[in-house]
């Protein structure tokens, strides 16, 4: 009799632990939010950067920037070197972004319809550049996952334009981190892919990866992005983010 009270409260006790790692099981959008939290997490976040664009005949062309960020919505990024120096773009949201071109010494907006066009002749869109809150942007459905990986599907939200029809992305447990993404088209087509290499802690102590590609497989152009430097909770302040800043700041 002993031991059967024994068993029933030892299968009682065991239970509530299963249900309960059930129900911890996370869902797409938790996902994303927890991605967004990692790459947002920061009050603000400073980062140079050197650009490689690399050519369908292989040659190759290199421009340093630099990118301010205040929370995940406002984003300032300066080229410093090469034919474009001078030139820098603001972005206020994922669909709203200007650019300064100083040979004309003025601030235009991006139209809507030129967010999905190339950034600087890379294979990154305006809109990638803007993209820093995933789930402003698409719905996420968990494919599957590993002991160290997260596989999504994410699908644009209703009424917003990315550029995409489709993006499967796949983000590292230990890290929270996007690591590869392939982007489709309306057809199916795979037409970007998104990789990032290379584990690095910088002198503020945040790692992440220091190298970022995107490619067209259609046609073998890629553009690389190396991260130099990184600084994060510098105190900006909202003034840097303005159309005035984007003119006349240095």
């Amino acid at each position: 009799m002993r031991n059967s009270l024994a068993a029933v409260l030892l299968v009682t006790m065991i239970l509530p632990c299963r249900v309960s790692t059930a129900q911890e099981k996370l869902t797409g959008e938790q996902i994303l939010d927890k991605l967004d939290k990692v790459v947002n997490g920061f009050d603000d976040q400073e980062m140079d950067v050197e650009m490689t664009i690399v050519d369908t005949g292989g040659s190759k062309k290199s421009y340093g920037f630099n990118i301010k960020q205040k929370g995940n919505d406002r984003r300032l990024v300066r080229f410093r070197t090469g034919e474009i120096k001078g030139m820098a773009t603001l972005t206020e949201a994922a669909n709203r972004a200007y650019v300064y071109l100083p040979g004309y010494k003025k601030v235009r907006r991006v139209a809507a319809h030129n967010m999905n066009q190339s950034f600087a002749g890379s294979d990154f869109s305006n809109s990638d550049m803007a993209t820093s809150c995933w789930k402003c942007l698409y719905d996420g459905h968990l494919d599957k996952e590993d002991e160290s990986h997260y596989f999504l599907t994410l699908t644009p939200k209703q009424g917003v334009e990315t550029g995409y029809a489709k993006a499967t992305m796949k983000i590292s447990k230990k890290t929270g981190r996007q690591e590869d993404t392939d982007y489709f088209n309306a057809s199916g087509e795979l037409v970007k892919t998104f990789r990032t290499a290379n584990y690095k802690t910088y002198a503020c102590g945040v790692t992440l990866p220091s190298i970022i590609e995107m490619a067209d497989p259609r046609s073998g152009h890629k553009t690389t992005l190396e991260v130099t430097e990184l600084k994060v909770n510098q105190g900006f302040k909202d003034s840097m983010f303005t159309e005035r800043e984007l003119q006349w700041g240095k």
